[in-house]
């Protein structure tokens, strides 16, 4: 049901952006052309009144004598007889190639029966021989112009033959005869010129769209790869030394899931993509930058602007506004948790937001280069002042100001400090970056980009709320369990599907954080397979105050409202890739890990899965005991849990009953104990309990200590006896650690080695 609403609400917005709104304008050979003939005509003397910017009196230039036989000789001969520019002419006036030559000839036959020569501007027009004058008798008639400019252009701006005075106005005398000028070397710039200013915007827009087709060819073979996976999932396209030196490693050493550190405190801390994602960020950072400088150069003798800062300034700002453009709708696709490319490629959230964030910083960088440019050039042809004071140009300031915080406030410092803070900033900006951006570029025709952004953005929300809605509001039990979890039971609807492995974001109905979303992972409910099971971490905000309010509630439980948006995510696929699998969680990573493990268990009774949970504490046993339980039933299971803090039984005592008991709770018990009993006796109830845990679960393995990552690794690899594959969720380190020793022994078996890390790191 979703996905049909999805498909409609697609179409719907898709019609609604299309809809009454002109796109950019392109400028054809015969628009630069006609920009360049005219601006070298009038610098001599204007033959036609001025129709308005890019606009031209098409009854002159078509029709009379003075205006045709000017133009069709700045085509022939300045253009060099241009088959597509003069065609182009000729359908604006409504004649055939034929009759344009012949009216062509009759004018230059005229030019030769006279001994017309070059108009010269210091010569008057009667100097040039009157055989060409215009019959209609509109020779010698005066117009009107007005002073307008954009960038160093001036253009023509009143009706021809005018009495009307105003403001910025001069009187201008058409000529009463056709011009027959130098087209040699003076003319020359003009056409380099314009061809320069105005085939920019078609190149830009050129350029934009093979921006966005590199991203569509990276989508492209992901989405060759997942078809590969899901239809021949036990080929192998992908050559060992391709994984072991750029698909699988880091970019970096071990940093991937962990967080670079710059030192400061902190502050310029960063997340670095795998190597393959890495280099297709560079190829992309590249790629932009080729592309907003190429063509681009310096015209000698530019009739459009008197320095080369003004030249170069709007042509630059033009290019990297335009290119910016196209990003901005990828920017809100790619960070919207209902992208339909998340089905189509097979690539988790985590894969989407960081691409979010670098494709998000290229084109705030372009914005910026694109302000700072126009700047520049205004400040040079001294427009500046008045241009600043135009509400366009006002809107585009709040955005690109807006896109300079974003920049700045996106960084991981402050996304790790207050996620929630962070976020509501962050849609802020986003949105007066939208709508500014979308004020500053309404006259321009580049609006649509934005109508693209904000359909997007639209649908995506509109999806979260219709997957909310259908879920419902539910009740939810929710306990405390090993005084570090949050386990929060929910009744799920009849259609809702749990994904192996997936996430759902929930929302605790309560009224200091119900406005909040947090993703975590969930099981099906190992009794009730009509309930699932979130286990919840408890760190600062939302987990932090349905913490406290459990505190105070009997048995540390109670029945809160929750809003489920969900699912979301995909399994790893390993089961259906190889032979053999090898799970590894740490702490609160295991309960996505779980999931896809009994699914793939109890659908393949012929793969060999082992099972590696790594905690820091006993106590943790207690919260994920019952699923513990159920891995008994697998023949084909084999699991281990390393408890690296042996020694430390705080909170032991949640293992001996059902009902989770506080850290608090706890001390307060082993103090009285210590009380009625000597220490000795204390441990030895601490040792009673362990033991205990270790007969109900006889099943699994417990080893004190630490895992020897590098040990595990290359004893699976160099032992396997058919494909191998790691499936890992847990601290980042761990995480980083078994991606760093599964490349270094890769090639260390014949068989089919994979990878697969389930953490999803967004923050």
């Amino acid at each position: 049901m979703i996905k049909l609403v999805s498909i409609f609400l697609i179409s719907v917005l898709a019609s609604a952006v299309n809809a009454g709104h002109d796109g950019p304008k392109s400028f054809s050979s015969f628009d630069i052309s006609m920009q360049a003939c005219t601006k070298y005509i009038a610098k001599n003397m204007e033959v036609c009144p001025s129709a308005g910017k890019h606009s031209y009196s098409y009854d002159c230039y078509c029709h009379l004598d003075t205006g045709f036989g000017t133009i069709s000789d700045c085509f022939v001969t300045g253009y060099e007889n241009h088959t597509d520019i003069i065609e182009e002419f000729t359908k604006q006036c409504n004649f055939t190639l034929t009759e344009f030559y012949n009216k062509y000839d009759k004018i230059q036959q005229e030019f030769k029966k006279n001994h017309t020569h070059y108009y010269h501007p210091n010569k008057t027009a009667g100097s040039e021989g009157k055989s060409g004058s215009d019959k209609s008798g509109h020779g010698g008639s005066k117009s009107k112009r007005a002073e307008e400019g954009h960038g160093g252009n001036v253009a023509g701006k009143a009706a021809a033959g005018g009495g009307h005075g105003g403001t910025g106005e001069e009187e201008i005398k058409l000529s009463p005869v056709p011009l027959r000028l130098d087209y040699g070397d003076k003319f020359t710039p003009y056409k380099n010129a314009y061809r320069m200013y105005n085939n920019n915007f078609n190149i830009s827009m050129d350029y934009g769209a093979i921006l966005l087709g590199y991203w569509g060819c990276v989508l492209v073979i992901a989405m060759v790869f997942n078809f590969k996976n899901k239809m021949f999932p036990k080929l192998q396209l992908c050559p060992k030394f391709i994984q072991k030196h750029i698909t699988i490693p880091a970019t970096f050493k071990k940093y991937k899931a962990s967080q670079f550190s710059f030192g400061l405190g902190g502050f310029f801390d960063c997340l670095i993509p795998t190597r393959l994602e890495t280099i297709s960020l560079v190829v992309f950072v590249l790629l932009t930058g080729f592309l907003s400088a190429l063509h681009i150069h310096h015209v000698d003798n530019n009739p459009q602007y008197t320095t080369r800062n003004a030249e170069l300034g709007h042509i630059i700002a033009d290019r990297t506004g335009i290119l910016s453009c196209f990003l901005i709708p990828l920017i809100i696709l790619f960070g919207g948790r209902n992208n339909v490319l998340q089905f189509v490629t097979n690539w988790d959230y985590a894969t989407f937001i960081m691409y979010h964030r670098w494709i998000s910083r290229i084109t705030i960088l372009l914005v910026i280069v694109h302000a700072i440019t126009f700047s520049v050039s205004d400040k040079a042809t001294g427009k500046y002042k008045n241009r600043m004071q135009k509400p366009f140009m006002i809107w585009g300031t709040v955005a690109c100001i807006s896109g300079g915080f974003v920049l700045f406030q996106a960084m991981l410092f402050f996304r790790r400090k207050c996620y929630e803070v962070f976020l509501l900033i962050h849609i802020v900006l986003v949105v007066l970056f939208v709508v500014g951006g979308w004020y500053h570029l309404y006259d321009m025709g580049y609006q649509n980009f934005m109508w693209a952004a904000i359909a997007i953005w639209v649908f995506d929300r509109v999806v979260r709320i219709l997957r909310i809605c259908s879920f419902g509001v539910r009740k939810a039990t929710i306990s405390i369990v090993g005084d570090e979890t949050l386990k929060v039971i929910v009744d799920k609807p009849k259609y809702w599907k749990s994904i192996p492995g997936g996430h759902a974001f929930v929302h605790f109905i309560k009224p200091t954080i119900f406005y909040q979303s947090h993703p975590f992972t969930f099981t099906t409910h190992y009794e009730d397979t009509d309930k699932i099971v979130f286990y919840a971490k408890v760190k600062n905000g939302a987990t932090a105050r349905v913490h406290k309010h459990l505190i105070n509630c009997p048995g540390n439980t109670s029945t809160i409202r929750v809003l489920i948006e969900g699912p979301y995510g995909n399994p790893s696929g390993a089961g259906r890739q190889v032979k053999n699998i090898v799970y590894m969680a740490g702490g609160n990573g295991i309960p996505g890990i779980y999931s896809e493990l009994v699914d793939v268990a109890s659908k393949n009774v012929d793969r060999s899965i082992k099972l590696v949970w790594v905690i820091r504490h006993w106590k943790s046993l207690s919260w994920f005991m019952e699923e513990l339980k159920e891995l008994n039933k697998f023949q084909n299971v084999e699991s281990s849990i390393y408890i690296t803090k042996p020694n430390d039984y705080s909170g032991i005592e949640c293992l001996n009953n059902n009902n989770s008991v506080s850290y608090s709770d706890s001390e307060e018990m082993e103090e009285k104990k210590i009380d009625e009993k000597d220490s000795a006796s204390v441990h030895s109830t601490q040792i009673s309990i362990i033991s205990n845990v270790k007969n109900e679960l006889s099943h699994m393995e417990f080893i004190e200590g630490r895992p020897n990552i590098t040990s595990i690794v290359n004893d699976e690899i160099v032992n396997t006896d058919d494909s191998l594959a790691f499936v890992t969720c847990g601290a980042p380190m761990m995480v980083d650690e078994l991606r760093y020793n599964v490349t270094n022994s890769i090639d260390k078996s014949k068989y089919k080695i994979e990878f697969h890390e389930q953490l999803q790191t967004w923050a």
